[in-house]
Parts: C-alpha cells; structure tokens; sequence
C-alpha cells in the first residue's frame, strides 16, 4: 500500500510516530511523510520515507493561512494519491479528513492523541473554538471509509456523546507505545530524592500546581529537589514564559534542566516522576518513566489515570489541586521501598500494556481492516 502519515510537529513525529512509520516502511510500503516545516526537518528527512513539508500552524486560527492548509493538504493529497492517509492530532485529523473526503481517497486514519485546550479551557475563546471545532469535526468525518483511533475511553465516550463519530468506526489503542528495550529500569541515585516532571511548559500539564507543592513541602523543610524537564512552547496559548521559570529558579523552589534529549538517562536521575496534567491523551512520558522503573504521580483525568494503578505503579491524585499533589510527593520521598515496589509494577505495565510492539501490532490491524474495502494486498 501507498501510505501518506500527516502531523502538525517535526519533533513530535520524531519522538512519538517515528517507529510506527519506519515499521510500515520495513513492511514493504510506500512511505510518505508530511509535516511542517520545523528545526527537525533535516533529521526526518534523512530516512528512506518520502517527507513532504506542508503549511500548517499548530495553533493558528487566521482563515486566510487555515484555507490555504486545507487547500495545500487537498493538492498533496491529489499528486500522491495514496491508498491510506494517516493523520494525527486534531488540526491534521480536521483538515486533512476533510480534504481527503474532497480529494476521494479510498480511505483515512485518525488518531486523537489529546484533546488540547479547546476542549480543557473555560475561557470565552476556548467555548467558542469548541463550537466551531465541533461543527467541523462533523464535517469532516465524512468520509465512509474511516477509522478514529483514541488513546484513551474517555476520549471515545465524550466523541460518542457529542454525535461526531459512530461507534463501528472507532478504535482504542492505549498512547503511542515505548521502547522498553531504550526505556531500561536503573537503580535509584543515592541521593537526595528528585521529583521530575518532563513536559513541555504549559498551564494544562500543570506545571503552576507542581512548582506550588515543591514551596510547600521546602518551606517545611523537606529533602528533596523539585525538577521541570522541557522547553517553553511559544506556539501554544497556554505556554509558560521563560521569565517566570526562571523566577521561580532563583527563588530557589524547582530547578530547570531545559530541553533534553537523552530521556532514559534523565530518568535515570530521578526518583519520582510526576505529571499533574488537567488531560491527555495518554502521556508517552509516564510510560516511559514507568519502563524505566520510576513511579508515578499523576491526577486522575483522562489519558493520565490510564497509566496508573492507583497504589500499585504510582499515586493518583486530584487535577488543580497543589496540595493533595504535595501529600503525594510527601509519601513517596519518605518511603524508598514503596518507590521500588512501584517501580518494579510499573516496569511491567509498561511492558504487557503499553510496548510499542503492541501499538504497531493493532495499528497495523486498523491498516488491513480497511484495506479490505479496496482490496490492497494487507499489511503482515
């Protein structure tokens, strides 16, 4: 099969969706690749896939540059004429559908990876994008020969809910898997406990409530260092700028390590790794942390809650909720056999549930369910 995979990010495809392009490649297809234009362009295109650079903002919302991404994935669409057209996260999942349905190819691949703030916002311009999104999500899924990947049930339930997908066309793949033979588990450094959070830098991962609950537990005195792993995000609304970051370094709360690329070498540096997010999809960096033998603090939302057995792997705790994150952090640095014990469960969740063997394996079963309807020879 001709198989085109269509993203919003270059980083991204490079840490989330590369080894299930390379193992579609390695089956013997025609691999194309289309993203925007990003600082990881040159690594992405350096592989044997065909990589196609598209105009398309992340967060964008001027008509004028949102037309002319719709128009640009409609051409590409037209001149490569691929059999299944993959997208991924929910501008490429909009527009691309849509253009797919226009362009009449035979079929499409969507996978929700995350809900973004539109959905997880109150404000007025969230209510109002959500609106529109919807409207347009309805629209696009027109398409009769389709699948909606998500990543996590509640997901599912809320696109069920609102009427914009049926439920024959959806299909539950838990995240986009992790290497667990790159994501080794290491013994815990002899050190004072690090309590890690690697995420980009917004609002919605929660990043306000764990630099909160690192003051309240150092003000009483407590041993630990409060680490954020991750970069700002300056194309993202809900991003944090790089001045109060480093307000709060000089206050003496967390420390910033920036931007990282060894991840299993960083985790290896923690003892406790946390995302107080206020929703995910299913957030690939507590699995990995979890295949290194790291347990877990996360807030029982969706995506997060997927990863843990509350008391078994790690600690669910409340979303917006600084201190019951700080009784969670209070327990774990207190208790070095509980951090292994979850470390140990965790490591084997993250085998059995969440491999990226296991991704590939049902991924590549949506492929062949709907190549049956335009008799392509399947994927093996």
């Amino acid at each position: 099969m001709k198989i085109l995979f269509v993203g919003n990010s270059g980083p991204i495809f490079l840490t989330h969706r590369l080894p299930l392009v390379l193992a579609t490649l390695k089956a013997g297809h025609d691999v194309h690749v289309a993203l925007p234009p990003s600082p990881a362009s040159p690594q992405i295109a350096k592989h044997d896939f065909k990589f196609h650079e598209i105009p398309l903002s992340r967060s964008g919302i001027n008509p004028f540059f949102e037309l002319r991404s719709l128009m640009a994935l409609y051409f590409l669409y037209r001149k490569i004429l691929p059999d299944i057209i993959h997208h991924v996260t929910l501008k490429p999942v909009l527009y691309g559908s849509l253009a797919a349905h226009l362009a009449k190819i035979s079929a499409i691949v969507n996978t929700i990876s995350g809900l973004g703030y539109v959905f997880t916002t109150n404000n007025f311009k969230s209510k109002m994008l959500l609106i529109l999104v919807k409207r347009f999500f309805r629209i696009s899924f027109l398409h009769p020969n389709k699948r909606i990947i998500f990543q996590n049930p509640k997901n599912l339930a809320d696109f069920l809910s609102y009427g914009l997908v049926d439920k024959k066309s959806t299909v539950l793949i838990k995240g986009s898997g992790v290497d667990t033979e790159t994501f080794k588990p290491s013994s815990e450094p002899h050190s004072v406990p690090v309590v890690m959070v690697a995420s980009r830098m917004l609002l919605d991962k929660g990043i306000c409530e764990f630099v909160e609950a690192a003051r309240e537990i150092k003000s009483e005195g407590g041993k630990a260092r409060f680490v954020l792993v991750g970069d700002v995000d300056l194309d993202n609304p809900m991003t944090i700028s790089t001045s109060q970051i480093k307000r709060w370094v000089n206050e003496g709360v967390i420390e910033w390590w920036g931007k990282q690329e060894d991840m299993p070498e960083i985790f290896s540096r923690a003892h406790i790794v946390s995302l107080p997010s206020y929703a995910e999809g299913l957030p690939k960096v507590l699995i990995e942390a979890s295949a290194c033998g790291r347990p877990i603090v996360t807030t029982d939302v969706s995506g997060c809650r997927d990863t843990v057995i509350n008391g078994e792997n790690g600690i669910l705790v409340p979303s917006h909720n600084s201190k019951a994150l700080a009784v969670a952090f209070r327990r774990l640095i207190s208790n070095p056999q509980l951090r292994q014990h979850m470390g140990e469960a965790g490591r084997q969740i993250a085998v059995n549930e969440f491999s990226i063997e296991i991704v590939i394996q049902k991924t590549f079963a949506v492929y062949q369910d709907l190549s049956r309807s335009f008799s392509i020879q399947p994927l093996h």
